[in-house]
């Protein structure tokens, strides 16, 4: 428990290191692809007013520049009191919440991003740079050619500027409408930084599933490799058990057949004297001899050698000799070829006997005791029956586990034994309540035809 605990606590660090590391990477990836929108951005607005040396106002560059036309969705113009000087196109798209830093002197402008997802866009905000302050009054050297800037020629200093078809060269949109602007509102497209962006987006969760789902692998892997460690060191000391375990009941079978033997002479020699006596020591030997019996059946290989045989020769042996009569009775399997099952005949032998002999121990009637064979889909059912106190609902199942047994002298291995030789067979055992009192110990083997 302690393990899988720390395992889990280590997955969970391990997860939340990776989905740091996951944040790090993709809030770095949507950095640098903001950077990338905006400079596209920028390069938009410097073309843009690079355009007005040409062209009389902002819509003239646009629509007679394909780059600008692909690029620019709409622009507008405010003034001072949020006066809409001037628009083009669908303009303004959205009311701005923000307003850029107040512009700086020398040719600074103030710029704010803002991002339209329902459009694909980027808007800009931008406040266009204050005028330089005009040269203090006073005396100073003669400048007969300086123009004020509010009547300078957009291309007074180019004389030769290609003059391009449709435009007009005045200085109405410069001096009336940028000079007075105080806000300039630019749309511009930016179908890859918002395509970018989505995928990252569902990338995201996608990658961190994928985390999840790996370091919770890796997990599993771990534990599964921890417990059959644990399985494999578990079988060794089985095995290191089951050796000690099968030679203790080997050494124990001589000296029990040396008691037995000395009873035997003891009780002749006596004649009648110490009967009780010899009798109680007769059976704790005959009990040790058939526990060291069982302790070999379960250490033995459960498969053994499989034969197609017929049960109720067997059946009808055991009951013979542990009841002293016959109990065995067939139902609808009067044919041999429908009563054949594949088992090593030993290991049947072991089962019945050890249901039996359960049923004999059960405290009910001896002569109510029975055994009846018949067909169940393709099966052939081995019922014992007896007319004993029955078992508890509660332990029907706990019967099947090693050393625990619900009578007072009783060892807890024979029903382990009949189970463990059923299933390796293909088939199982299960405990009922009998129909007017008792147990059914039900045996189940696959039918095989000979």
């Amino acid at each position: 428990m302690k393990k899988r605990m720390l395992s889990f606590l280590v997955a969970a660090l391990a997860f939340a290191v990776c989905t740091a590391l996951t944040v790090v990477i993709f809030r770095g990836m949507a950095a640098r692809d903001r950077l990338e929108s905006q400079n596209d951005g920028e390069r938009t607005i410097s073309a843009l007013l690079s355009s007005l040396r040409n062209y009389d106002d902002f819509g003239t560059a646009i629509e007679n520049t394909p780059q600008l036309k692909a690029k620019v969705v709409s622009v507008s113009v405010f003034g001072g009191a949020k006066d809409l000087l001037y628009a083009w196109g669908n303009a303004p798209r959205i009311q701005p919440a923000q307003e850029p830093a107040p512009a700086g002197e020398a040719g600074q402008m103030g710029e704010l991003y803002v991002e339209n997802p329902k459009d694909s866009s980027m808007i800009i905000l931008l406040r266009p740079p204050q005028p330089r302050r005009p040269p203090p009054e006073g005396p100073g050297p003669a400048q007969p050619n300086a123009e004020r800037p509010d009547t300078a020629q957009p291309n007074a200093d180019r004389p030769n500027a290609e003059r391009l078809p449709g435009a007009r060269h005045e200085s109405s949109f410069l001096s009336d409408t940028l000079r007075n602007a105080d806000l300039i509102v630019l749309e511009v497209h930016q179908a890859e930084y918002w395509q970018r962006k989505r995928l990252q987006g569902v990338l995201f969760p996608v990658v961190e599933v994928l985390l999840a789902a790996a370091i919770a692998f890796v997990c599993f892997l771990v534990l599964k490799n921890s417990q059959y460690r644990a399985n494999a060191e578990q079988q060794k000391n089985l095995v290191l058990l089951g050796t000690a375990a099968s030679t203790l009941a080997h050494e124990i079978k001589n000296p029990l057949l040396s008691i037995r033997l000395q009873t035997g002479i003891l009780s002749r020699v006596l004649a009648g004297n110490g009967a009780r006596e010899l009798a109680i020591i007769d059976d704790e030997v005959n009990r040790l001899s058939l526990l060291s019996t069982r302790v070999n059946d379960i250490l033995r290989d459960p498969t053994g050698q499989p034969q197609a045989i017929d049960p109720l020769d067997i059946a009808s042996e055991v009951g013979a000799r542990l009841c002293g009569r016959p109990i065995v009775t067939c139902a609808d399997l009067a044919r041999t070829d429908d009563r054949r099952v594949l088992i090593d005949p030993e290991r049947l032998r072991s089962i019945v006997e050890n249901l039996v002999r359960n049923a004999l121990e059960s405290g009910g009637p001896q002569d109510a005791v029975a055994l009846e064979i018949s067909p169940s889909d393709g099966a052939v059912c081995i019922d014992v029956l007896d007319r004993g106190a029955g078992i508890p609902a509660k332990s029907r199942e706990q019967v099947f586990d090693p050393f625990f047994t619900t009578k007072s002298r009783g060892t807890g291995i024979g029903l382990v034994i009949c189970r463990r030789f059923a299933l390796a067979a293909g088939g199982n055992i299960t405990l009922e309540d009998r129909p007017g009192g008792g147990t059914r110990a039900r045996l189940y083997l696959p039918r095989r035809h000979a």
